[in-house]
């Protein structure tokens, strides 16, 4: 590359570079301590467009520059809110510390005047919609809009250094920057909600802030340093070039994995060999070439942690069987789960038994992967992690010597060998071992494919049963056999009883009737004495005498047979060579395979090696890479002990380089975030006495892994491409994507600069390629420059499809919902593997009349359902801990898609007693980020949205619920409004949510429900009922005192119940006094079994609405109710679990159900419940009052 602005690639990095630097700067949202990295200039400084000459901001901004650099590019905030105190304490929850809601980027000259740069935005951190619904002012549709409709001249660095050179004073400058501070005063005026900012933040007025746009100071710094390295750099970087530019449409075929067996030389364990897909996937990284990326897209529970450590022990081996250095594989994502994830992979999931070879030879050595955080967190993750201080203080003299001494003794006891006394010795041993062990591929496969051969020759010669095929054989040569001796007797009678003819008849044979008497002599003779083979033979020949016709057929038979024994002889041949070849193959296989003559095809033998050989290999791997380390720190002692000026290891290329070497020989894999990855991969360059620069190790990472590339942005991860030779992506588009703080016409904007863009109109078809900021991700990236499609109807890269860590009703949803069904669940129905305790279904909800609320600032709560779940997760403890054999906050995750819910959830439950948070033993609680890439036995599900406020933020985006329900193993639990959810437009996740929750009556839950804590406003002292022994009455009495109308509401409802409740007798007597009495009940209730139509039930229900209707009692059959609801008057709310139309009043059947009455003016609400329920009737019974104008017309019958 030859500077970045001089090629597309480059055009494509200063994008990257710039909105990198500008999403850090462009944060609504900021902390004090971010804050105040500002300098403070006077708010008139916007107004009038510069700054004092003299002054001391300008000095600061040009300090460091050059003398040829003539502007700078800064950011400014003209305002700043900050969080206000009450009660002399800050407000918590999702309120950040500071706001500012405008930020402006603007070009400042060495004179101090401005011109803008680009136009003014409220920050993308401050608009919804938001992934997570936090503190929002504005929309982005809103910014949008006004951006639309009002136009403001902007500048390129060109265009202002002419400008401002030809400037001779601020005067002539002043006609654009009016414009540009009239446009964000309308913009701050028009689009923020200065009530949300007023009632919890106070006005930081009188100043704004501003700062050089690369002196933001956050974790983006090592990124934004490489991307200005690389601008100077003439470093030819492939793989960063198909990063930029790759576009595949048409795709080669992919590597047959079972081709290359003995190509993939590793495994991490002896238990599980790797998933069909997982072995392609490998396969086909093995033969990437360099500048090569390949999408591995991975949905949940595919395996994707033991395809990454199947892929880097395979390398590991590789490099050892070739005496090569050890490859640098480095393992990076932006993500804190995705890392975390990783590295204690490479902690435990390495499997380490009782074999000689087991585990590490050296001492406090504990994992096979190192962990690079920044260096500021570094001393923090030490304490868990092998950082890069722990990989210093093993080259420490003493550490080596004990090292030594201890990797002698565990190799003299693995190989029952006390002459192994040096680890040079012990190195060529292990050396012997692992190329010997590894010739066994070749060996072993060579056998089993002469075996398959040889099976292969045999049944194609004698079919797929040779056995079988041999004894036909054989029995069809012994009949011919005795055929031929019948026949041969039948032909020694033949010839007897011609010599022993008269010669007088011979003689007299032309007579005819002499002739006629000696033919007859002669069949009569043929049929008494010749066998029925002979008699044959004699009648087909019937024109040839039977001496001829008997000599031919036994002259054909001899030939017969001749030929039978002769395929007989071959047939042996085959199934001898068969045998020999099958025993050699056993006797090869049985050194490695337990059982070798189950295996039936390759398919099964390479599975085997998986858990055999591959495993047996990596372990000899770790201690050949562990001799090859002390026989390098032995060599290079004398460079160990070496330090730079500062005291610290010396960062020379001749010391970088093989320090890297070292660590990849104590452990496989490096894992990184990419914030800091750009940091570690440096090294000095002497420039002259006490004068250093520092360079990049480009090209130099042999794989970079990008795991949970679905959620890393295309500008985070860019730089570090420039590092490596070949990248592996692994991802989801599915889940959850990256989050931009920049909007659409911003990033147009940043395109056209850059010169990506010629014209609006091609945004949509350029964003498709994913390396958009604001839309794109480096997942898509990747699949859009992967050569390969393993699925044609899948995204392009490699797929992973075997699921094992949910029940297979779980994952269906998830299947359904984003995989167009290519995903294979592995685990198991639900119903056929629970065997614990746990009476919990796969999918089961519990229905919460809760009221969904909006604080202002865009969040919602909702308390009751909130109380609900705290309190359900108390009572459920021991059920849940007796079942699982652990404890409840490691069982149990909560999700929700409100921040302010996760809090409220968390508060009820630390009540309860319920450790809350992210450590070891804290139950999760958070939104679906919280649980990404982590999984549950049992999770719940807060929906929070109610029928006094719903929303669309759920159906937003499929991945929501995707990664919600694919977290749960065991159960996927909803809490919540279930009216609302079934209400759901169809073709929405919710909807299919909702086919999922009610597709069998077992799903519901029955769990008392406390009272709402906004209708306690109303009525001070809800009361409590229990039972058909309390509400029965309650009913009664109520229909009794009712003034104008009473609604119940019942998912299931039976004419028997209701006359045996003398619920009917008592609303007939309503109806008699001139009251209104609804009953809502549900159509797949009453009309279906198990999500199937049962013809009996719903006509029983039809009869059942007709005579309600026939009594003066009206019928709304509901699509999907769930309520269990009387209503009175506007002034009476019953509201719990009591099926008022269905419920079994006595007997085993009989459960109980509990409900809150409150009383007062309910009228609000009530008109909300009866709104909601209108809106989803599907046909009604009765009488119903339709208001049209001032008249009311009563519309009879069923409508």
């Amino acid at each position: 590359m030859i500077g970045m602005n001089s090629t597309k690639t480059g055009q494509w990095l200063r994008y990257w570079r710039n909105s990198l630097a500008d999403a850090e700067s462009g944060k609504g949202a900021l902390t004090s301590k971010e804050l105040h990295t500002y300098l403070s200039v006077p708010v008139d400084s916007l107004k009038n467009g510069y700054l004092d000459k003299n002054s001391d901001v300008l000095e600061s901004l040009f300090k460091h520059e050059a003398e040829n650099v003539s502007l700078v590019k800064v950011v400014y905030r003209p305002t700043a809110y900050k969080l206000s105190f009450e009660h002399g304490k800050k407000h918590t929850g999702p309120f950040p510390e500071i706001i500012t809601p405008v930020i402006c980027i603007f070009w400042v000259s060495r004179n101090g005047f401005f011109l803008p740069e680009s136009i003014p935005v409220i920050p993308r951190d401050l608009l919804s919609p938001q992934h997570d619904d936090k503190l929002t002012l504005s929309s982005v549709r809103e910014m949008d809009k006004f951006l639309d409709h009002n136009e403001l001249l902007v500048f390129s660095e060109q265009e202002a250094t002419a400008l401002f050179k030809n400037a001779k004073s601020h005067e002539e400058l002043a006609s654009y920057w009016l414009q540009y501070h009239q446009f964000t005063r309308s913009l701050f005026s028009k689009l923020c909600n200065e009530l949300v900012l007023s009632e919890r933040y106070n006005n930081k007025k009188g100043k704004g802030y501003l700062l050089k746009c690369d002196d933001v100071s956050n974790g983006t710094r090592n990124i934004l340093k490489l991307y200005d390295w690389l601008d100077g750099s003439q470093e030819k970087t492939p793989l960063l070039n198909n990063y930029a530019l790759a576009c595949n449409t048409t795709y080669q075929p992919c590597v047959d994995a079972l081709s290359s067996i003995s190509l993939r030389r590793g495994h991490s364990n002896s238990k599980f060999p790797l998933a069909d897909a997982q072995r392609d996937a490998l396969a086909q990284v093995l033969t990437m070439s360099e500048g090569e990326i390949l999408a591995v897209n991975g949905p949940p529970g595919t395996g994707k942690t033991t395809f990454v450590l199947s892929v880097v022990a395979s390398m590991w081996v590789d490099a050892a069987l070739k005496e090569q250095e050890p490859p640098l594989i480095i393992a990076a994502s932006t993500n804190n789960q995705a890392v975390t994830n990783i590295i204690e992979a490479f902690g435990k999931d390495f499997e380490e038994n009782s074999d000689r070879f087991s585990g590490r030879w050296l001492p406090d050595v504990n994992s096979y992967g190192g962990y690079f955080p920044a260096s500021s967190l570094e001393s923090g993750a030490a304490k868990y992690y092998q950082t890069a201080a722990f990989y210093r203080s093993l080259e420490d003299p003493e550490y080596i010597d004990r090292a030594e001494s201890a990797f002698l003794l565990k190799a003299q006891t693995a190989f029952d060998d006390s002459s192994l006394d040096t680890v040079l010795k012990i190195k060529q041993r292990l050396y012997a071992e692992l190329n010997g062990n590894h010739q066994q591929f070749g060996a072993i496969q060579q056998a089993w494919q002469a075996f398959r051969r040889a099976e292969k020759n045999c049944n194609k010669a004698m079919g797929n049963d040779a056995e079988l095929a041999k004894t036909a054989k054989q029995a069809e040569l012994v009949a011919m056999e005795q055929q031929l001796s019948l026949v041969a007797q039948d032909s020694l009678q033949w010839k007897q009883f011609c010599a022993d003819e008269s010669i007088l008849l011979t003689l007299l044979n032309v007579l005819p009737p002499i002739a006629r008497k000696r033919q007859l002599r002669r069949e009569i003779f043929i049929e008494q004495h010749f066998s029925a083979t002979a008699r044959h033979i004699v009648r087909v020949n019937g024109n040839t005498s039977p001496e001829m016709a008997l000599s031919q057929w036994t002259e054909t038979q001899q030939q017969a047979i001749a030929q039978t024994e002769s395929i007989l002889d071959s047939w042996n041949i085959l199934l001898e060579k068969k045998n020999i070849a099958k025993q050699c193959w056993l006797n090869k296989a049985s050194l490695l395979i337990a059982t070798p003559d189950v295996i039936q095809t390759l398919d099964e033998l390479d599975k085997a090696l998986d858990i055999s050989l591959r495993f047996k290999l990596f372990q000899l791997a770790v201690h050949y890479w562990e001799a090859r380390w002390l026989l390098d720190c032995r060599a290079q002692e004398d460079e160990l002990l070496k330090t730079g000026p500062s005291g610290k290891e010396k960062t020379g290329l001749k010391f970088v380089r093989p320090r890297w070497h070292r660590r990849m020989k104590l452990t496989p894999c490096i894992v990184s975030t990419l914030h800091s990855l750009p940091g570690h991969m440096t090294f000095s360059v002497f420039e002259g006495e006490n004068k250093y620069r520092y360079d990049y190790l480009v090209n130099e990472i042999d794989l970079l892994i990008i795991d949970e590339a679905g959620q890393v942005a295309p500008d985070t991860a860019a730089a570090s491409f420039a590092l490596a030779k070949r990248a592996l992506v692994i991802g989801d588009v599915h889940q959850i994507k990256p989050v931009s703080n920049q909007s659409q016409m911003v990033d147009v904007g940043n395109m056209m600069q850059h010169q990506l863009l010629s014209h609006r109109d091609e945004y949509d078809a350029l964003c498709q390629q994913g390396r958009s900021v604001v839309d794109g991700s480096v997942m898509r990236i990747a699949q859009s420059a992967s050569q390969y499609r393993y699925l044609a109807e899948a995204e392009p890269g490699m797929f992973l499809r075997e699921h094992r860590r949910c029940f297979d009703e779980i994952i269906s949803f998830c299947n359904e919902l984003c995989y167009r069904g290519l995903l294979v669940p592995k685990r198991g129905r639900y119903d056929a593997l629970n065997d614990s305790q746990l009476a919990l279904p796969a999918f089961g909800y519990l229905h919460i009349d809760g009221m969904a609320e909006s604080p202002m600032g865009g969040s919602r709560i909702n308390r009751l359902e909130a109380a609900t779940i705290a309190s359900w997760l108390a009572a459920k403890r021991t059920e849940l801990e007796t079942a699982y054999h652990a404890k409840l906050e490691d069982i149990v995750g909560v999700i929700t898609p409100f921040k302010a819910q996760e809090r409220l959830i968390a508060e009820l439950c630390k009540a309860e007693g319920i450790k809350v948070g992210r450590g070891e033993g804290e139950m999760t609680i958070g939104t679906v980020h919280a649980l990404q890439g982590a999984e549950r036995k049992v999770v719940i599900f807060s929906a929070v949205y109610s029928r006094h406020n719903d929303g669309g933020f759920i159906d937003a985006d499929p991945s929501m619920l995707n990664v919600a329900v694919s977290r749960a193993k065991d159960s996927f639990l909803v809490f919540g409004d279930m009216d609302v959810i079934s209400s759901a437009s169809k073709s929405t996740p919710r909807h299919m949510l909702a086919k999922y929750l009610f597709s069998c009556e077992e799903n519901e839950l029955s769990f008392s429900i406390g009272s709402r804590t906004d209708l306690m406003k109303l009525c001070p002292e809800p009361k409590l009922i229990n039972g058909a022994e309390e509400h029965d009455p309650f009913f009664l009495n109520l229909l009794s005192i009712v003034q104008t109308r009473v609604d119940m509401v019942s998912p299931w409802l039976t004419l028997f119940r209701l006359t045996d409740s003398g619920f009917l007798k008592h609303m007939q007597a309503a109806v008699a006094r001139g009251i209104e009495v609804n009953i809502y009940t549900d159509y797949y209730s009453n009309a279906f079994n198990n999500n199937q139509y049962h013809d009996e039930k719903d006509r029983t229900f039809k009869q059942c609405c007709e005579a309600l209707r026939n009594n003066g009692i009206r019928v709304y059959v509901m699509n999907r109710v769930h309520s269990k609801i009387v209503m009175a008057d506007a002034k009476v709310m019953c509201v719990g679990s009591y099926n008022w139309g269905s419920a079994v009043r006595k007997g085993k059947y009989k459960q109980m159900e509990t409900s809150m009455l409150y009383s007062g003016d309910l009228e609000q609400e009530i008109q909300t419940q009866l709104d909601g329920l209108h809106a989803r009737v599907r046909k009604t019974y009765g009488q119903e009052n339709v208001t049209v104008g001032a008249r009311v017309m009563e519309v009879e019958g069923v409508l």
